[in-house]
């Protein structure tokens, strides 16, 4: 994701053989999107275009392109995640979080820092403005506080902090961040490429 500036047009789309498809990046969207990737028994591809794509667009979308190849469809799947959902900045200050087993926490915050209800922009934040907000996040938020125990040293911290610690460190696993989730998620897309294209190969081979 490009960073944000004050001429950035929050409403974003992008155009294919001279013809405009609007891209859903509301911040809920793409935490579907993620959600869907996670499913072994779907095409990946496939799904990422009925995501992100609003509904009418697809459908011009897939007409559109009946006939591209796979490697037309990863072009553009990779142009859609570097300039519109992958983080051009890793976030400083925000790490330790999981955007699904913080997702309370992340509300909380919200409407701690901002008076912003996540439930009431639904549809209407998008990615950017989210990830802006998230990453900007005051130490004092419900999450800045569990984050700020992360990263303070045992004997700093309070008997009962430091169980909170090490509760959440055996929650999260690992120190993972929203930006390593969505690298994560474009690095899946390439690596299931070759797989799904073999697999429409078979589809369509006669029997």
């Amino acid at each position: 994701m490009k960073n944000w500036t004050y001429t950035d047009d929050i409403h974003n789309s992008i155009k294919i053989h001279n013809e405009e498809f609007r891209i859903n990046t509301a911040y809920d969207n793409v935490f579907k999107l993620i959600n869907f990737m996670e499913n072994d028994k779907i095409n990946k591809h496939e799904a990422f275009f009925r995501i992100i794509f609003y509904p009418s667009d697809y459908d011009r979308f897939k007409k559109l392109t009946k006939e591209w190849e796979m490697p037309e469809y990863i072009s553009l799947i990779n142009f859609i995640m570097n300039e519109y959902i992958i983080s051009s900045e890793k976030s400083s200050g925000k790490r330790y979080s999981d955007m699904q087993k913080d997702s309370e926490l992340i509300f909380a915050s919200f409407y701690y820092d901002y008076g912003i209800s996540l439930i009431e922009k639904k549809g209407k934040m998008t990615w950017k403005e989210f990830v802006i907000l998230y990453n900007n996040l005051s130490g004092n938020s419900p999450l800045g506080r569990l984050i700020g125990m992360k990263i303070r040293k045992d004997c700093e911290l309070s008997l009962e902090d430091r169980k909170i610690k090490h509760e959440r460190r055996q929650m999260l696993n690992d120190d993972i961040d929203v930006d390593s989730q969505i690298d994560s998620l474009a690095k899946f897309l390439k690596t299931t490429a070759k797989r799904d294209k073999n697999v429409s190969k078979q589809a369509k081979s006669p029997k």
